[in-house]
Order: C-alpha cells, then structure tokens, then sequence
C-alpha cells in the first residue's frame, strides 16, 4: 500500500510540473502576444496622428495662402492707387513747369 501511495505522489507530483510548465509557456505566450498587439497599436496609433498632422498642416496651410492672397491685393489696390495718384501729380507738375517756363 505504501508503494502505491508513493507512486500516487509521484505521479501527482509529475502532474503539478506539467501544468507548472503548461501555466509559464502560456504566461509567455500572452506577453508575447500582447507585446504584438502593443505594437500594432503603436503603429496604428503613430499613422493616425501623422495623418492628423498632415490634415492640420494642409488647412494652415490653405488659411496662410488665403491670407497671403488678400494681403498681395491688398498691396495691388494701394500701388494702383499710389501710381493713379503719382500719374495726377506728374500732370500737376508738367503743368506748373510749363506755366512757368512759358511766362
């Protein structure tokens, strides 16, 4: 009886090494399954904020041109202005030189 109590033990014991051993290649598994996972996400997460930038980017981008577009007109208008002004004034002046060159 006590042999079989011994084989018994044995056998419980070999049991407990075997799911010891079942339990850590599964603990591995899992941590090697989720550092995969972690890096999809990282992946995924690092191309969403990149096209995020990118869109960001684009619409500063389109506000800065709206902006540089109307300051150029803006500056347009004022040299036509300043031209259209300076065109009145070279008359002026022609005409103030010949009155007094012809008295």
């Amino acid at each position: 009886m006590a042999i079989e109590q011994i084989k018994r033990i044995r056998d419980i014991e070999e049991q407990a090494d075997q799911i010891r051993r079942k339990s850590k290649e599964e603990a591995r598994n899992i941590a090697i399954d989720a550092e995969k996972e972690a890096t999809i996400l990282l992946e995924r997460a690092e191309q969403e904020a990149d096209a995020i930038y990118k869109e960001i980017l684009a619409e500063g981008e389109k506000k800065a041109q709206v902006a540089y577009e109307e300051i150029i007109n803006r500056a347009k208008a004022e040299c036509e202005e300043i031209s259209t002004n300076a065109d009145k004034n070279v008359e002026s002046a022609v005409s103030i030189i010949v009155g007094k060159v012809v008295r």
